[in-house]
C-alpha cells in the first residue's frame, strides 16, 4: 500500500492549527499558574455550577453584612465617644456647684453659672454631632438637629421660671417644662423614634436606640439648664437662693451620673454585639472561601508540567516549521 503524503499547503493549515492550540493551551496555563485558579470551572465541576454559586451567594450577604456591621460599630462608637464628653463635663460641673455652697461668694456663684451656660452649649452641640451625613442622637430624623440651641432653650426656660422667688420654685418649674408633653419632648427635641433594628448576622438584629430623648440624657440636660440660669439673671438679688439653686442643680447632675452610665453601658452592650457578629461573619467568610478555593483552585504541579510541555511542543512545531520552510526544489532532488 503506497504512503499518503500531506500537500505543502494541507501540512501549513496542519502546523498552523497546532500552533493556534498549542497558545491557547499556553494561555490557559500561564493564567492558572499566575492566579492558582483553573481557566474553565465548568469543566472542572462537570457543569454542575451550583455548589459555586451557593457559595457566592452566601459570601455575598455577608459581605453586606460586613459593610452593615462596620458602620454600625463606628456609629455607636462614636455615640459612646459624645456620651463620655457630656458625662465629664457634667460631672466637673457638678463639683464645682457644690463648692459654691461651702462658703462660696456671690462672684463664684456668678462664674459657676456661666461655666455652667458653656458647658450647656458644649454638651448640646455633642448630641447634634453628625457621622458622616447622620445625626447621632435624633433618632430616624438623621437629617435633623436632635435638639435646639442652648440659647433658645434657656430662653424658653427664662419665660418659664418667670415669677418664681425661691430655688425651689425654679427647679419645680424647671422639672415640669422637662417632664411635660408640650415641654422638652415637643419643643426642645427635634428628632425622632429611635432607630429600627439592623441586620448584623443572619438570624441577629442590633438596635442603637439611644436619642436625645432619653430620660437619662434628657435629665443631664435638665440640670445644666437649671445651672445656667444663674447666668440669665434668675433669683438676682438672692445670693442664698442664688446659692442654693447652684446647689440642687450640682446634686442633680452628679446624682444623675449613675443613669448616665447605665445608658453609656446599654450602648456596650451593643458595641460588643456588633463586634461579635462582625467576628462571626468573619470566619464564616473566610470558612466559605476556602471551601469555593477547593473548587477552583488548580494544581499548580499540574498546571506547570502541562505548562512545560505545551512551552517544548510550541518550540518544536517552530523549529519544523522553519526547517520546512528552508526546503528548495534543489534540496528535494539532492
Amino acid at each position: 500500500m503506497g504512503a499518503v503524503s500531506l500537500g505543502d499547503m494541507a501540512r501549513s493549515f496542519m502546523l498552523q492549527r497546532h500552533t493556534v492550540d498549542l497558545k491557547q493551551s499556553l494561555q490557559r496555563l500561564t493564567n492558572e499558574v499566575a492566579t492558582g485558579k483553573v481557566s474553565d470551572t465548568a469543566a472542572r465541576v462537570s457543569g454542575d455550577l451550583v455548589p459555586i454559586s451557593s457559595l457566592d451567594t452566601a459570601l455575598a450577604r455577608l459581605k453586606g453584612y460586613g459593610a452593615v456591621t462596620t458602620e454600625a460599630g463606628m456609629f455607636a462608637g462614636a455615640m459612646q465617644t459624645a456620651l463620655a464628653t457630656v458625662d465629664s463635663l457634667a460631672s466637673d460641673l457638678g463639683n464645682i456647684l457644690i463648692s459654691t455652697t461651702t462658703g462660696g461668694s456671690p462672684a463664684l456663684v456668678d462664674a459657676a453659672g456661666r461655666d455652667a451656660e458653656q458647658k450647656l452649649q458644649t454638651a448640646l452641640s455633642v448630641f447634634n454631632t453628625r457621622f458622616g451625613d447622620r445625626t447621632l442622637f435624633a433618632g430616624i430624623e438623621t437629617n435633623a438637629a436632635a435638639i435646639i440651641d442652648s440659647d433658645t432653650l434657656l430662653t424658653t426656660l427664662t419665660a418659664a421660671v418667670a415669677g418664681a422667688v425661691s430655688a425651689q420654685d425654679v427647679e419645680t418649674a424647671v422639672t415640669t417644662w422637662f417632664e411635660s408633653p408640650t415641654g422638652y419632648t415637643a419643643l426642645a427635641y427635634k428628632g425622632g423614634t429611635s432607630l429600627a433594628a439592623m441586620s448584623i448576622a443572619p438570624g441577629e438584629e442590633a438596635t442603637v436606640d439611644v436619642t436625645a430623648k432619653d430620660p437619662a440624657l434628657r435629665d443631664t440636660v435638665k440640670a445644666l439648664a437649671l445651672a445656667a440660669l444663674l447666668n440669665r439673671g434668675v433669683l438676682a438679688g438672692q445670693a442664698a437662693g442664688r446659692q442654693d439653686l447652684a446647689r440642687r442643680a450640682g446634686l442633680n447632675l452628679l446624682e444623675n451620673k449613675s443613669d448616665r452610665t447605665h445608658v453609656a453601658a446599654r450602648l456596650g452592650l451593643v458595641e460588643a454585639q456588633i463586634e461579635a457578629a462582625a467576628t462571626r461573619n468573619a470566619n464564616e467568610s473566610s470558612a466559605l472561601q476556602i471551601a469555593r478555593n477547593g473548587i477552583t483552585e488548580a494544581d499548580p504541579y499540574e498546571s506547570a508540567t502541562r505548562l512545560d510541555e505545551a512551552q517544548t511542543q510550541l518550540e518544536k512545531i517552530y523549529a519544523l516549521t522553519a526547517r520546512l520552510s528552508r526546503l528548495s526544489l534543489l534540496d528535494y532532488l539532492k
